[in-house]
């Protein structure tokens, strides 16, 4: 979550600490960048490669390599930080709730499959005993079916026991869809959309319903796709195999163990080993004075560059109460205060600096959460996890040519497809940028 509102706060109260900027601008800098947050959006993005977390960070590096960036990757370690139980306890509900979600999405596309098989004369042959049989299933009424004209043979014994028990197994699945800690929201309007389309189809013999199934099938297949994705684990085997495939290309990399990556960040720009860190957890600025640099290597974002000394500058704040004030915003390590957003966060902190005399003043109205820790979230901003002091730790690792190859090969990575692909994002990143010098063509041969 990093800290919830920051960047508008920053933008409307700060807006010098905010600049949109153009990647070249970093060139020849040593810049730390946040493995773990890009690892998450490779392995959840839509990139149809088959080793797509490691395609990601190729890329990434080869766009690096065009502006000359000099970066360091740092990695979230096997020993997760204990204060951000309370983010792993939400995560943990969110995986269970998808798990829950992509079975019923499935058992759903099942019933999909026979509803659509069912064929226009069926449903036109389907008598009116059976019909008021099965919607009852489905605590349905046959009301309206009243009004229509129906000639209907019995028998069918066969076709009727079979929408019977597919009747039952939706009428079990939109109860049990309501349980909100288990199913996603999405899941619950497919299923309503379900019930509702096929009543309808065995109240009016409606053939159109049969279009509005197949859109509510293609819909399924979509809300399927995007649950088996976040469905995917990220281990620390893939980290790892993200770190050795690094290392191996010639770059620098850490872990850290009982903290965040981005706080190990943070002490590698205050260790002047960096003059900046890439990431997209805003909680970065509340670790230190390196800036932060947002949506680098986006499609769809301009690069955003947010300078923390400028931002409690303009803000009338120092370090301390910066922090106060975005723990008060929310972070992953403390619950928060019920009705208190960044807005009303700023204006507590701006009057009285930190949340203890806050605390004391609390409009009734107001009140903290049991989780609300406040202290133990300070002491994890102003706490930075150790960093290697040698110089001999920042040097580039040798790089085996004969080995980088057959990694490209053995990950099905074409070096000059993605050299093209990355001279098209920074291409695109300019025209985000509003660019009207580019510098150099994106499109030169001449490309190391």
């Amino acid at each position: 979550m990093g800290v919830n509102g920051l960047t508008g706060i920053l933008k409307r109260f700060a807006p010098q600490s905010v600049r949109v900027v153009h990647p070249n601008v970093f060139t020849n800098q040593t810049i730390a960048v946040d493995a773990s947050c890009h690892l998450n959006k490779f392995v959840y993005g839509e990139e149809p490669h088959n080793y797509k977390h490691i395609y990601g960070f190729y890329l990434l590096t080869r766009y690096f390599d065009l502006l000359k960036i000099n970066p360091i990757f740092v990695f979230d370690g096997s020993h997760r930080l204990e204060a951000k139980r309370l983010e792993h306890e939400r995560r943990e509900r969110q995986r269970r709730k998808v798990k829950h979600s992509l079975l019923f999405e499935k058992e759903q596309a099942s019933r999909l499959e026979a509803w659509l098989e069912i064929t226009e004369e069926t449903l036109a042959d389907l008598p009116q005993k059976s019909a008021v049989t099965i919607l009852s299933e489905l605590d349905e009424s046959l009301k309206e079916m009243d009004h229509a004209v129906i000639h209907r043979e019995e028998g069918h014994a066969n076709i009727t026991k079979q929408l019977n028990r597919i009747a039952q197994d939706l009428r079990e699945a939109v109860i049990k869809v309501e349980d909100k800690e288990r199913y996603t929201r999405t899941v619950r309007s497919l299923a309503k959309r379900e019930k509702h389309l096929v009543t309808d189809m065995l109240i009016h013999r409606l053939e159109d319903v049969k279009s509005s199934l197949m859109s509510l099938s293609v819909d399924n297949q979509i809300n399927r796709t995007s649950l088996e994705k976040r469905s995917i684990r990220i281990t620390q085997a893939l980290r790892n195999e993200c770190q050795d495939f690094l290392q191996s290309l010639g770059y620098v990399c850490f872990s850290c163990n009982h903290h965040e990556a981005e706080a190990m960040c943070a002490h590698l720009g205050k260790a002047k080993r960096t003059t900046a860190t890439i990431s997209e957890d805003l909680d970065t600025l509340a670790f230190g004075d390196t800036p932060l640099i947002r949506h680098f290597f986006s499609r769809v974002h301009p690069i955003l560059f947010i300078d923390p000394v400028i931002a409690r500058k303009q803000l009338g704040l120092s370090k301390r109460s910066f922090i106060d004030f975005c723990i008060l915003c929310g972070t992953d390590f403390s619950g928060t205060i019920q009705g208190v957003g960044p807005i009303r966060a700023l204006q507590y902190i701006t009057k009285y600096k930190k949340i203890e005399t806050l605390l004391k003043n609390l409009n009734p109205k107001y009140t903290p959460q049991p989780e609300f820790d406040y202290k133990l979230a300070r002491r994890v901003f102003k706490s930075l996890p150790s960093i290697a002091e040698e110089d001999a730790s920042y040097e580039k690792p040798k790089r085996d040519q004969s080995q980088i190859a057959d990694m490209l090969k053995y990950y099905e990575i074409d070096p000059t497809e993605a050299d093209i692909r990355v001279k098209t994002a920074l291409l695109q990143q300019s025209i985000l940028d509003g660019q009207d010098q580019w510098g150099t063509n994106p499109f030169s041969l001449n490309y190391t």
